[in-house]
């Protein structure tokens, strides 16, 4: 069995906090969690913590990636997970906290900044999103900051650009926001809410993280898990509009439950839930193919979140924390059921 070891100098709120991803499954894996009474499958992306109990059966094999960029073989039988409690570089993405303002909800009638919002950047030269809108005859795409405005003007029937090469540099340290109108001045500015911005990281933090995207490339994995561990990798340093670029692009051909997940949490933590609200949804299905029972509990809670806090859908939440509920229960998740049932209670005293 394998002895994890300690380390006093690693502060216990890191050690929780580290993402120990299962990056390889291959026959029966399950896990049961510190307060479990049950086990549950482990599959690709399960993130596996100190406490846990894994089980391997004998034909079975798997590979974690620890939160320090190492990657393990666990043994087969039942022991813990092979990860040392070192200072973490992938941390959990928190995809529990919705704004109250409800950013990234429209009409269409007026743009909806989609990158960069609400995240730091390594390139200068970032991807420029936006949503279209409804018979938009052109856009006015501005970035400002401190005593810096930059604007260009782009057809109707366009919703991105990359910041050019020509415009004037963008420097780290300062904030900037992206504005994008139409002609007849439908403006992303009117969203509510604040931090919407985005900054460019320092040279010394670059370097840090592209260090460790290295650590990973250099790991020999197969590109769908490649781009998840480095997107894991971004959004632990809030670099979280590159972190859904990456996972954008490789989910068209990774289909993982994992990725998806992902995805919806990092669309939450930059205010786009309606986006967020897909990406769950598509990792609820993934989840039910996968047989990963722990996955679809956990999206069915942050659907229900969504409906609840944003959308103001009680029946729709209702509906997914009952199976969240449900999940809980099969899996002997006691923590995870009291807590479930306290929200529903909440949600029934809002009706009243």
């Amino acid at each position: 069995m394998y002895v994890q070891a300690q380390h006093a100098e690693t502060p216990t709120n890191q050690i929780s906090n580290a993402a120990n991803l299962a990056v390889f499954i291959e026959g029966q894996v399950s896990v049961k969690r510190k307060g479990w009474t049950g086990y549950a499958p482990v599959v690709f992306g399960s993130s596996l913590r100190v406490g846990d109990l894994l089980h391997v059966d004998d034909s079975s094999h798997a590979k974690v990636v620890c939160s320090d960029l190492t990657l393990h073989d666990v043994p087969t039988g039942i022991g813990g997970v092979p990860c040392p409690s070192s200072p973490p570089v992938l941390q959990w993405v928190d995809g529990s906290l919705i704004d109250p303002t409800r950013g990234g909800l429209s009409d269409r009638s007026f743009p909806i900044v989609l990158s960069p919002r609400k995240t730091k950047l390594l390139s200068p030269y970032p991807l420029l999103r936006w949503t279209p809108v409804s018979g938009a005859i052109a856009y006015a795409v501005i970035v400002r900051g401190t005593n810096f405005n930059w604007s260009s003007r782009v057809r109707a029937d366009e919703s991105e650009m990359l910041y050019p090469k020509l415009a004037p540099k963008l420097s780290d340290g300062i904030d900037y926001k992206l504005i994008v109108q139409t002609t007849d001045h439908r403006s992303s500015d009117v969203e509510p809410g604040k931090g919407w911005g985005f900054r460019i990281l320092k040279p010394s933090d670059r370097n840090a993280v592209e260090k460790e995207q290295r650590s990973i490339e250099n790991l020999g994995l197969l590109e769908g898990p490649t781009q998840f561990l480095i997107a894991y990798l971004y959004a632990a340093h809030d670099v979280n509009a590159e972190a859904i670029q990456r996972l954008e692009s490789v989910s068209h051909k990774f289909k993982a439950a994992a990725v998806a997940r992902l995805l919806g949490d990092l669309y939450l933590k930059v205010g786009l839930t309606r986006q967020a609200e897909a990406s769950y949804l598509n990792s609820l299905d993934l989840c039910k193919n996968e047989k990963d029972v722990e996955g679809e509990m956990l999206a069915h809670s942050a659907l229900a979140r969504i409906y609840e806090q944003a959308f103001g859908n009680r029946d729709s939440a209702s509906q997914h924390f009952n199976a969240a509920l449900a999940l809980a229960e099969k899996i002997g998740d006691d923590l995870t059921a009291d807590q479930t049932r306290k929200q529903l209670a909440d949600l029934k005293k809002t009706r009243i």
